[in-house]
């Protein structure tokens, strides 16, 4: 009896022992967290609590958006007070290509940064629709294509100035396929219910549909939930899918939102 008595007692602290390595083993996403913490572009990054190992990640790195001069222009005018002057609306749109070009600059690094560690070679990315891939794609291949001008004459500035606009339309993840870094960009969209989502506009304004809103943040999750591993998305900081996540009841998703220094100055300001 005591022999058995002993052995019990070994096995029952083998099994305490086990027990406490696994939970003291760092999850994936947890890991994941600290390494892209360490990136010096990385302002915050923000876990949703998971009680199990993940089967999925998706890393959301929070975009700030390229729009076009007339949209800016149109959204500054509803907000602003008083009548803007040309010169005005031109100087803030400048202030803004920067802030956007810059956000981009932070979230390439972040995304070598995974391509070169976790073999990351495809991102979703917010807009892009199977309707309208073909189209990007054979801009994406237009840019690949186009040799920027050397000289600093009036026609030449302009060709630069329009190729550094279109990279910033396009978004990082093209400006990585052009580079032959990421093999693909992703739709990130359900097409009918991007289209559905579009703000409308009353008597001049921007109304945003927010039940519209959810259910295009459903369908982007239907559509992550396809992929495996780590799947990393771009899309737009005003977008958080922590309660689509907890409404359709996915808690085997690790969902980290990752904001860079320049976005969080935009977003502070």
């Amino acid at each position: 009896m005591p022999r058995l008595s002993l052995c019990a007692s070994i096995i029952l602290c083998l099994h305490f022992a086990v027990a406490d390595s696994l939970a003291d083993e760092p999850s994936p996403g947890s890991e994941l967290s600290s390494q892209l913490r360490k990136i010096s572009t990385v302002a915050s990054v923000v876990n949703t609590p998971i009680n199990s190992k993940p089967k999925q990640i998706i890393i959301h790195l929070l975009n700030w958006h390229f729009v076009s001069r007339d949209d800016f222009a149109t959204d500054l005018s509803d907000s602003s007070d008083s009548k803007l002057s040309e010169a005005e609306i031109e100087k803030q749109y400048y202030e803004f290509l920067d802030d956007v070009e810059a956000v981009q600059k932070e979230q390439k690094q972040i995304l070598r940064y995974l391509i070169k560690n976790y073999e990351v070679r495809s991102v979703y990315l917010e807009g892009l629709t199977a309707k309208n891939l073909n189209a990007f794609n054979s801009f994406v291949k237009t840019l690949r294509e186009f040799e920027v001008p050397e000289g600093n004459g009036a026609i030449d500035l302009f060709l630069k100035e329009q190729y550094r606009r279109d990279l910033m339309q396009l978004g990082v993840p093209a400006q990585l396929m052009i580079t032959n870094e990421l093999n693909s960009v992703i739709p990130l969209e359900n097409s009918a219910a991007f289209k559905s989502a579009k703000p409308i506009g009353e008597n001049g304004k921007i109304k945003v549909n927010q039940e519209a809103e959810e259910k295009r943040e459903d369908e982007m999750l239907k559509i992550l939930r396809k992929g495996q591993g780590i799947s990393v998305i771009v899309l737009g900081g005003g977008h958080d899918l922590t309660d689509n996540l907890e409404r359709m009841k996915l808690d085997s998703v690790q969902y980290i939102r990752v904001a860079t220094n320049r976005y969080k100055k935009v977003t502070e300001n």
